[in-house]
């Protein structure tokens, strides 16, 4: 963060002597001399340079802390406003299902009911059941959720403000989050991403920077920058593990973006024996909050589980030739909106043709075993039908497929933004390698969510992670493009583009 020391900082603090009434008009002289014999640099200089440059400067001098308290309240006032005009609900009934079984769950606890089951995690319902002891209201758990939620965004500034050491980017990027539309939608619900995407968020502002990362700030302020800026102690690797954990805790898909995490580090770290070493890192503070739960759950059902044992369940429920039929389209209760049934969404386990009526009443863990093996061998026998489907499921969560059929406010809102903060991710990360090799943190959590949907289905609430690091993504490429076409700061005239100072007054940068 840089703050602007110079004469006129002393000159509003006392009064005006004759020589700096001299030295004023002087400079007043020499500026209108400069744009009288270069009249094309005042709209470049006093539009581009007064404007937008002292504007980004002027949030860089926001101290980062009250800059995350404004957003959060932005933030939550955004929510809370969404959520009493339209969105939150009055009685249970009006709950989805994910929605209606987390509450449920929650339910059992307070009443001491414990359901370790190999299908849910607690740690969502554990936090709505904490809630409801405060005061059992679903308004009330709504509102709270909601306010849970709203630390993304202090979170994604963090992260964000960690990759660029700018107030500014990270402010920017922030708000352009926070305005989202499909973040506005999913953060007055009761999913479980209310918890998990802030949590995210905060593990990946807490992973140590890599040295490419340093490189990336210079090229897009064109300013050096200290290295030891990005420094972070390795206790911050570990924490960023553990939050990881706890993350997939709430989530357990999560545990997909382990692999995701090691060529991140790898990218931003040129130096592989260090890249190792945080990696190594990261993973002991992982393991450390998964591998309790993971023993017990494994010593209970006498199998390998290290969240849940719901993979079969949930790729079967993705891929089975039951989607392949006509789309039908019919009417949620919740808010009256149109959803339909096909390729790219998900059918549950008594819906998706793969087990029997006897069969479902099995344990949940032969359940899944026999989910798992008869969704492989349909793959095995059609693969063609097989990869029609994939195919669907990644169309969809990216907002290509349906496109009009979603409905007006769907594809004004949602697929029409979504393609467009795309296009312009794809067309930064071809034309910049600055980007590719500073930023993987952020462009990368698209390739994560996809890799999410190829297993599971297309939903929308799992690109939520990716949602927060593309508009970041777009917003970094925006604002270095930006910075690097205003006029330069330069210790003998101030701006560069600006007329020299008569009285020879110097800008000082205090890092």
């Amino acid at each position: 963060m840089a703050q602007e020391v110079n004469g006129a900082t002393e000159a509003a603090a006392s009064p005006a002597s004759a020589d700096e009434v001299d030295g004023a008009a002087a400079n007043r002289a020499t500026a209108t001399g400069f744009f009288r014999q270069n009249p094309h640099q005042w709209s470049r200089a006093a539009w581009r340079s007064d404007r937008v440059g002292l504007t980004m400067r002027a949030l860089d001098a926001v101290p980062p802390a009250r800059m995350a308290l404004w957003l959060y309240v932005l933030a939550c006032a955004i929510l809370l406003l969404v959520g009493f005009a339209v969105r939150f609900r009055t009685g249970a009934a009006a709950l989805e299902a994910d929605e209606a079984e987390y509450l449920g769950l929650s339910s059992e606890i307070m009443r001491g009911i414990w359901h370790l089951s190999p299908r849910r995690t607690l740690a969502f319902p554990a936090l709505l059941a904490a809630i409801r002891s405060l005061w059992d209201d679903l308004l009330f758990l709504q509102v709270v959720v909601a306010a849970i939620f709203a630390l993304s965004a202090p979170a994604l500034f963090a992260l964000v403000r960690r990759l660029t050491c700018s107030t500014a980017i990270a402010a920017v990027a922030t708000v352009a989050f926070v305005l989202w539309p499909p973040v506005i939608y999913y953060g007055v619900s009761l999913y479980s991403e209310t918890l998990a995407l802030p949590v995210f968020l905060a593990a990946l502002a807490l992973l140590p920077s890599g040295t490419r990362v340093a490189d990336g700030i210079a090229a897009g302020t064109r300013a050096g920058i200290d290295t030891a800026l990005l420094r972070a102690p390795w206790r911050h690797a570990l924490f960023a593990g553990m939050m990881l954990g706890f993350a997939a805790h709430v989530r357990p898909m999560y545990l997909l973006f382990l692999p995701v995490l090691v060529l991140i580090v790898l990218i931003e770290e040129r130096r592989v024996a260090v890249a190792l070493r945080r990696t190594a890192i990261v993973l002991a503070g992982f393991a450390l909050v998964v591998l309790p739960w993971s023993l017990y759950m494994s010593q209970r059902h006498e199998r390998v589980i290290l969240l849940t044992a719901n993979g079969g369940e949930t790729l079967a429920g993705g891929l089975t030739p039951r989607l392949l039929t006509p789309a039908g389209r019919y009417t949620i209760r919740t808010d009256d909106r149109t959803t339909w049934v096909g390729p790219g969404k998900w059918l549950p386990m008594h819906d998706n043709g793969y087990l029997s009526a006897q069969e479902q009443t099995l344990p949940y863990t032969q359940v899944d075993g026999l989910l798992q093996k008869r969704t492989f061998a349909w793959i095995a026998a059609d693969p063609a039908q097989a990869a029609f489907i994939e195919i669907r499921k990644l169309s969809y969560m990216w907002g290509i497929y349906p496109f009009a059929g979603n409905g007006t406010r769907q594809w004004l809102f949602g697929n029409l933004p979504t393609l467009f903060v795309l296009a312009l991710s794809l067309a930064f990360l071809l034309t910049s390698r600055t980007a590719r090799v500073a930023l993987p943190r952020l462009w990368m959590l698209a390739l994560f969510v996809s890799g999410v949907a190829l297993i599971s289905w297309g939903s929308w609430r799992f690109r939520q992670p990716a949602d927060a690091g593309l508009l970041a993504f777009v917003a970094c490429n925006l604002c270095w493009r930006l910075r690097r076409h205003l006029p330069a700061r330069r210790a003998d005239d101030g701006e560069s583009g600006d007329p020299p100072r008569a009285d020879g007054g110097l800008t000082t940068t205090i890092s």
